[in-house]
């Protein structure tokens, strides 16, 4: 029979996922179009070629790491939910062995 000696804190996990949930609604609330200057509060068409590719590739980094936020929430999520299974599932069979068990008798040598 396995061994299921372990504890894990799934309000930890469920914090950890929401907290992802709210940084990627952040990042999505501004875009980095939001964060920096634009053409005309430059003055200068060397200055705004160089913060504009400087933009895109922010938007880029910024776009991956999002897509990484959500699928490292999205995996959060889905692993306190199994353990919240699990611990359901175990409190269960607890439950079901504790009603089956009340019904014995015990005999006491001697008596």
């Amino acid at each position: 029979m396995p061994s299921y000696d372990f504890e894990v804190d799934l309000e930890s996990l469920v914090a950890a996922a929401q907290g992802i949930v709210e940084t990627v609604q952040l990042f999505k609330d501004k875009d980095v179009e939001d964060l920096v200057p634009g053409e005309d509060d430059l003055g200068s068409d060397v200055v705004w070629d160089a913060v504009d590719e400087f933009q895109e590739r922010w938007e880029r980094g910024m776009n991956n790491l999002v897509e990484d936020m959500q699928e490292a929430g999205s995996r959060l999520a889905k692993i306190a939910q199994t353990y919240a299974e699990f611990d359901k599932s175990g409190h269960e069979l607890l439950a079901k062995t504790a009603g089956d068990m009340s019904g014995l008798h015990v005999m006491v040598a001697g008596s």
